[in-house]
């Protein structure tokens, strides 16, 4: 397992490199200026060129993109056009935020989902089942910016049992995290439901229940235990899904988190911090998936990586 972590690992830095490469030639392709978004656009011209120099945005593409990346081998990701602060320490500041907005929608999908599907797969055809797969259809096409300001207007508004913006006190965390997690509940069901159905026609089960084994035991220790490995396969990449997609939940939210700070860098045409905002989502979501990986060795002790 030692070397196959390794060798994922090392396929992280390629990874990466693609990733930043693309991101840094679509933001330079964006319509506007940084410096005069900055400066006001009717700054002296005299001034938006020195300041275009002072930044390094009058030196060739490929300069500056080198540059980038001698900067992200050092721990350097740049300083903020706007702020002039550096963007590392904007994201160390606002990441925490956005994990744990991750964490949570992870969890509350993870947990909703996982019940969803077993009941569902247990009464297969039958009217839960309909009821759930309906559910979970309705979950997956509702808009996370809908479902947030109804969440606002129902509990923040009328009931006033949370809060509606910022992330002051764990109550914050409530109605963002159910928005993020939702959508995740219908994708974790139908893919839980697919693995125990696909689980539950197997031999051994039927051998099981002609033993007399009780069918919660069947249920729950020897089909979900088998159909694990599509579970945790969806539920690493919905956490990554998650991260990245939480900008809309931040802004809708006013939660400062990276999602934010990424979103007010694309508007601001902020270079360094899209780019380090972007690499570190990245990094996080290409991690999660090695640990998804390893993670099937440990549900499945059949998985061998060699």
């Amino acid at each position: 397992m030692l070397g196959y972590t390794f060798k994922r690992i090392l396929q992280i830095i390629p990874v990466l490199f693609v990733i930043s490469l693309v991101v840094f030639l679509m933001l330079h392709m964006i319509p506007g200026d940084p410096v005069k978004n900055m400066l006001g656009i009717n700054a002296p011209e005299e001034v938006v060129e020195a300041t275009r120099i002072k930044l390094g945005l009058d030196q060739p593409l490929y300069k500056q993109y080198i540059g980038f990346v001698k900067g992200v081998f050092n721990g350097d990701l740049g300083v903020s056009i706007h702020t002039r602060k550096p963007v590392l320490e904007e994201i160390l500041n606002k990441y925490p935020y956005t994990l744990k907005l991750a964490i949570g929608g992870t969890i509350v999908a993870t947990i909703l989902g996982v019940i969803f599907g077993i009941i569902a797969a247990v009464n297969h055809n039958k009217f839960m089942d309909n009821f759930i797969m309906v559910l979970s259809l309705l979950s997956v096409s509702t808009p996370s910016f809908f479902l947030a300001l109804l969440l606002m207007l129902v509990f923040s508004l009328y009931l006033g049992w949370f809060p509606s913006i910022g992330m002051r006190s764990p109550a914050h965390y409530v109605l963002p995290i159910i928005t993020l997690g939702t959508q995740s509940v219908g994708i974790m069901a139908r893919t839980t439901r697919s693995a125990m159905l696909e689980v539950l026609k197997q031999d051994y089960i039927r051998t099981s229940r002609s033993r007399g084994v009780p069918e919660r035991i069947i249920i729950y220790l020897h089909a979900f235990k088998n159909a694990l490995i599509p579970v945790v396969t969806v539920i690493g990449l919905r956490f990554g899904g998650l991260l990245a997609g939480s900008a809309l939940v931040e802004t809708v939210f006013a939660i400062p988190g990276i999602g934010r700070l990424m979103v007010d860098g694309v508007l601001k045409r902020d270079y360094p911090v899209v780019q380090g905002t972007i690499l570190v989502i990245s990094a996080t979501f290409v991690i999660m998936n090695l640990i998804t990986d390893l993670l099937y060795a440990v549900v499945d002790p059949r998985v061998k990586y060699d």
